[in-house]
């Protein structure tokens, strides 16, 4: 079964709307009626009130921020409280702070209570990630509060990366990338040369897995201007925040689904085989609305990652 998507440009004039396909009729649909013992609201009624996407509630429940209740033929459903906490999430997010932070700000001192090891824990990597920003910001005697106005995000939240406390997303390690004239994998990892060769072996790749559930393969030669780079997005996982800069950019979804949202207000749902075009100067979100592991075929011009 399918369903369509309509789409605009996103910048005014006379385009046409553009009609996009999906295998994903529950991100689109209207749903079932409500439930008529009014013991909670379906999918598509909440992301109403919330103001948000079925698409973005899903991922707020792969990222542990909310936990509806099912129906028992499966159907998530809502309460009036898990209305008002999505409402706080995404006020929370469209300020810039992740997953983790979202939940220490909603579930206090203990928030760590009843979620998996794996996310309550700072990793080796977070830390990693962390000493790289302190050390680059202290190279430039940049002060936290001169890192948050260039950024845009919160000396907190900054704070907490150096810290080794809060996961950086791929939307945070881009802006403060920018700053220090870098780039994302940089900030991840240690120093690193890609191969001369024309061929680029499997194990000479070089690959990252962030704390926020995606993988990023390295697939390009030295010198090259284009960046081609293998992403995997675990469900629920993506660049949690919106990228802009220069270039262009062109993706091919090889497994699984992508969410992709450009300037805030176009939005497409790909499916394996296809294939997208973007000018980088639009404002990108990303991630994976399904419920299995994604994988993206991703190329940059200029590098950006």
């Amino acid at each position: 079964m399918t369903a369509e998507v309509t789409a605009t440009n996103g910048r005014g004039g006379g385009h046409a709307p553009r009609r996009l396909r999906t295998s994903s009729p529950a991100a689109i649909s209207s749903g079932p009626a409500p439930p008529s013992d009014g013991q909670g609201i379906y999918i598509q009624q909440a992301a109403q009130l919330v103001g948000a996407t079925a698409v973005q509630l899903r991922a707020w429940e792969q990222q542990q921020l909310i936990s509806p209740a099912r129906t028992a033929s499966g159907y998530r459903v809502y309460t009036i409280d898990d209305i008002e906490r999505m409402q706080r999430i995404k006020s929370l997010v469209a300020g810039g702070v992740n997953a983790e932070g979202v939940r220490r700000i909603l579930n206090g001192p203990g928030y760590a209570a009843g979620l998996p090891a794996a996310l309550t824990a700072a990793s080796s990597h977070s830390r990693n990630v962390g000493n790289t920003v302190r050390s680059l910001r202290k190279e430039r005697g940049l002060t936290l509060r001169d890192l948050s106005q260039s950024t845009g995000l919160s000396a907190s939240y900054i704070s907490s990366v150096e810290r080794g406390a809060a996961a950086p997303s791929i939307a945070s390690l881009q802006k403060i990338g920018a700053v220090f004239d870098t780039n994302v994998l940089a900030l991840m990892s240690e120093s690193y040369e890609a191969p001369c060769s024309p061929v680029v072996r499997a194990e000479q790749r070089r690959v990252l897995d962030s704390d926020k559930g995606v993988r990023i393969e390295d697939l390009s030669t030295a010198g090259s201007n284009l960046e081609p780079l293998l992403f995997t997005f675990q469900p629920g996982c993506g660049s949690d925040g919106a990228i802009s800069h220069e270039g262009e950019e062109f993706l091919y979804v090889m497994s699984g689904q992508l969410y992709l949202c450009l300037d805030g207000s176009d939005e497409y749902y790909l499916n394996p085989g296809d294939s997208m075009g973007f000018r980088s100067e639009r404002a990108h979100e990303f991630g994976n609305p399904g419920d299995v592991p994604s994988a993206v075929l991703w190329i940059n011009t200029p590098r950006t990652f």
